[in-house]
């Protein structure tokens, strides 16, 4: 379809409320300046955002196409992108874009596009743009090297001929959805949700700083070994959040088996990545208790020999170890649904099962 004949274009950028409607503000910015750039029509182009969740259908592909009439009749967009955090599956194959030509409206996926920074996010934007308002795809890599490292697909849309489909392929292109999706889930989110766990954990871990018996064991442990026990720790308390709060993911629909596998790997580096980060806060906690709270002639008298600050580090190190065995494996999230919802299952399940309205959040009821 060909741009407006009026000299302004309005892009309507749609996103899930969370990480898509963040990234979606911070590139709207940037997106009507690659616009601007676009040789093809000298236009003045706008980009409008707004938080919008919309329903899967049973297919388990987001319905968007019998959406755009209403919402081009509330805001009077040219064009309605949809940017949504959870991956998208048509054909049984993850989809990175859905480009509708006919309803001039596109849905890109943003656990496609990997760590996703705001740069690729907005070029990825200008593109399926400039496709919807040429009615040209892009090209191809130009060269036969480019095209064997590529991992994105182009074909048609079974349902809808006129409807084109990018879809990521091969490992390469699954490893990036990874990475996508756990960024999508925000590790750093689950951190606050660890308190009781990590109360549990420091608890546990400030008697180990005080108690002799560690002092001696911290000293005399290598470096290989602390690293160990630290690897350890870590991966029994990511086991034990994953199992006490039913993390572990049952996806539903066309390809199972697949995202079986790359929604729990998401699922268990996300939670992976959070018992990481509380193990690194405890043992900056703990490290200054040490310092401040045991003396450094008592240290070295015993462990009989001189002290420096390697070894409060090595003290505190193995402290964190055991306290994270010991005093988080007893504890839990303070809320255990609101944590599954930070898993793609549920977020989908709730989607399968919500209700579309026009009316996006904060908006007043019509």
């Amino acid at each position: 379809m060909n741009v407006p004949e009026s000299s302004a274009c309005v892009v309507g950028l749609i996103a899930d409320p969370g990480t898509a409607d963040a990234m979606a503000n911070r590139v709207a910015r940037r997106l009507e300046g690659v616009l601007a750039k676009l040789e093809e029509h000298e236009v003045h182009w706008e980009v409008q955002v707004a938080p919008f969740s919309l329903p899967l259908g049973d297919s388990g592909r987001v319905a968007l196409e019998d959406k755009v009439p209403k919402l081009r009749e509330k805001h009077g967009w040219d064009y309605i992108i949809y940017l949504t955090d959870a991956p998208h599956y048509v054909q049984q194959r993850p989809v990175r874009s859905v480009v509708a030509s006919e309803s001039c409206s596109a849905v890109l996926s943003m656990p496609s596009l990997g760590l996703a920074r705001p740069r690729n996010v907005a070029s990825a934007l200008a593109e399926l743009v400039k496709e919807l308002s040429t009615g040209q795809p892009p090209g191809s890599a130009p060269t036969p090297l480019g095209r064997a490292i590529s991992v994105h697909a182009s074909w048609q849309d079974a349902e809808n001929e006129q409807n084109r489909i990018s879809s990521i392929e091969g490992l390469r292109g699954r490893l990036l959805l990874i990475a996508g999706m756990v960024r999508s889930n925000r590790p750093w989110k689950l951190v606050p949700r660890l308190s009781s766990a990590l109360a549990g954990a420091v608890a546990t871990g400030a008697f180990g700083v005080f108690y002799t018996s560690i002092w001696s064991m911290a000293d005399y442990l290598s470096t290989q070994r602390l690293w160990l026990i630290t690897l350890s720790s870590i991966a029994i308390l990511t086991l034990w959040l994953l199992l006490h709060n039913r993390l572990w993911e049952s996806p539903k629909g066309s390809r199972r088996r697949e995202r079986l596998v790359v929604y729990n790997a998401a699922t268990v580096l996300t939670v992976g990545f959070a018992a990481a980060a509380m193990y690194l806060l405890m043992f900056l906690a703990l490290l200054a208790g040490a310092l401040i709270v045991i003396d450094q002639e008592y240290l070295a008298y015993q462990l009989r020999h001189g002290v420096t600050l390697a070894d409060y580090v090595n003290l505190a190190w193995l402290a964190s170890s055991l306290g994270t065995m010991g005093g988080a494996i007893g504890s839990s999230f303070e809320n255990v649904e609101e944590v599954q919802r930070a898993t793609f299952s549920q977020r989908e399940y709730e989607r399968r099962n919500m209700e579309f309205s026009i009316s996006a959040p904060g908006d007043e009821p019509s």
